[in-house]
């Protein structure tokens, strides 16, 4: 069972599935780039936006990071790679709902990420996206789900 803030993040961490990058959670990046790409989900604390008097409902936003890296030897092809990354990403949670999990989601601009930590990092290039997940509960968020 898990709590509707866990809830939300693996909603999304499933909807991303449809990469054909390498998806991650909340880990170090490996110590070089897979050539296929790779999208990190660094989640960042709920929290709580407001609560519906008499109601009981509570009003939630959750930010969470989404680091995108690909590598190539020519620069021309890594920004064209870079692009399609975020480009997927895009037309994986434009519009979305996380099959209901959420009741809203938002995507920011990508930011480039100059250092990358990786063996490498001349080859690779990257960016980050925060993705704002908004959803509400009647529920105690921190009990489990049924």
């Amino acid at each position: 069972m898990t709590t509707v803030h866990e809830n939300v993040v693996l909603a999304l961490e499933t909807a991303l599935g449809a990469h054909t990058a390498e998806v991650l959670r909340e880990r170090d990046l490996p110590a070089t780039c897979p050539p296929e790409g790779l999208v990190n989900l660094v989640p960042g604390d709920p929290v709580e936006d407001g609560v519906r008097l008499g109601t009981g409902i509570r009003e939630w936003r959750r930010e969470i990071e989404l680091e995108h890296l690909v590598t190539d030897r020519q620069a021309v092809t890594r920004n064209t790679l870079l692009d399609a990354l975020l480009a997927t990403t895009g037309q994986v949670l434009s519009g979305s709902t996380l099959g209901g999990a959420v009741d809203y989601l938002h995507l920011g601009p990508p930011q480039d990420a100059d250092d990358v930590p990786m063996a490498g990092a001349e080859t690779i290039r990257g960016a980050v996206v925060t993705v704002t997940l908004f959803y509400e509960t009647s529920d105690n968020p921190m009990e489990t789900l049924p």
